[in-house]
């Protein structure tokens, strides 16, 4: 390849590669994403083709440097009268008129700040009204809010699965709490099926046999939260993706196979998702709690499902293990990996869960 042409190619390469890098950070800053995929590596390539343009490019770089060293001081040429004298600098004029834009972009951000989007609008102001009590008004009471439908999920022709005995560490809840924090970095190696155990129990075990009553609490004792989750490595299973079984404990294998690549690409590029040993998946199921509590469920299902990502958060950070929620998600993709319709049940949350350095 002709040299000209090779430059040609780095040139190229470091526009695709800066842009990607640009394109991918701006997405990641819009929607708080922490990781973009190859976004790294992007920025590595990039600044590998600059440094391998600047090589190709040496010696017309030193001879520049070098001719502005040897270039005459003003002070050696000859003076040139004030009328051929090109005029340097900035103006009184363009003084005043930047710093009058200036003085005018102050006042307009200051005394006139951009107006709220109108009520009718926002869908999500206009859905806090409707959910508050009786917020629906009369129209709530002519409404169909269905009947109760049953109390769990399962999956009766899936293979299950048992679960050991959820082992549970002594540590200070004041301890765990001041160490929580969303880690995006694991370490290779296959996950106990123990501390999976302990996972899952910490995530919605039944703690009180008696009245069903689980480790996180829900509104009515409902439950309209489904766990599910997406097994990478973990000793003792084959990965795929599982459904857990409340009532006994167990996992039911809906699918088999590896997941990483459909969940990060689900998950917008977010690398995470597929190094951590385990994803736990929380879906909806909205009957559970409309037919009793009407207007209210969505909010009180999306804080039931804040308490169980808490739950793991903890539980994780008991363990000596990490773990990240996640929100930024492609819907439709996530609802059809786990067979769901995204209407009556679908997907809330995502939690990943590794294995960390001490």
């Amino acid at each position: 390849m002709q040299r000209r042409h090779l430059e040609y190619v780095v040139i190229a390469g470091m526009m695709l590669t800066g842009g990607y890098v640009l394109l991918s950070g701006l997405l990641a800053h819009l929607f708080g994403f922490p990781q973009f995929l190859l976004h790294h590596w992007a920025g590595y390539a990039c600044a590998a083709l600059v440094i391998f343009h600047l090589f190709l490019n040496w010696r017309r770089i030193r001879s520049y440097l070098l001719a502005l060293r040897r270039r005459p001081t003003r002070a050696a040429t000859p003076p040139a009268s004030p009328a051929s004298q090109p005029r340097s600098g900035l103006s009184r004029r363009g003084f005043l008129i930047g710093a009058l834009a200036g003085l005018s972009g102050f006042l307009l951000g200051r005394f006139f700040p951009a107006s709220r989007p109108p009520a009718e609008g926002d869908l999500g102001l206009q859905y806090h009204r409707w959910s508050m009590p009786g917020g629906s008004g009369l129209a709530g009471l002519r409404l169909d809010w269905g009947l109760r439908p049953p109390a769990v999920k399962a999956y009766p022709q899936a293979p299950r699965i048992s679960l050991p005995a959820p082992r549970l560490p002594r540590a200070d809840v004041w301890d765990v709490i001041a160490a929580r924090r969303s880690r995006r970095e694991y370490l290779s190696g296959p996950l106990p099926l123990e501390d999976l155990s302990a996972l899952l129990y910490a995530a919605q075990g039944i703690t009180e046999p008696r009245w069903g009553f689980r480790a996180a609490p829900s509104a009515g004792a409902l439950y309209p939260i489904e766990t599910y989750v997406a097994v990478h490595d973990v000793a003792g299973l084959e990965p795929g993706l599982y459904h857990y079984a409340v009532a006994d404990h167990a996992l039911e294998l809906v699918r088999m196979g590896d997941l990483r690549a459909s969940l990060v690409v689900a998950g917008i590029g977010q690398e995470m998702l597929g190094l951590a040993q385990v994803c736990f998946l929380l879906t909806a199921l909205f009957q559970r709690t409309r037919w009793r509590y009407r207007e209210r469920t969505y909010r009180y299902i999306l804080l039931e499902a804040g308490h169980i990502g808490q739950n793991i958060y903890l539980a994780a950070t008991g363990l000596g293990l990490g773990a990240c929620a996640v929100g930024a998600f492609l819907d439709d993709p996530i609802n059809d990996l786990l067979g769901v319709d995204g209407e009556e049940e679908a997907v809330l949350y995502l939690v990943t869960v590794g294995r960390v350095a001490a």
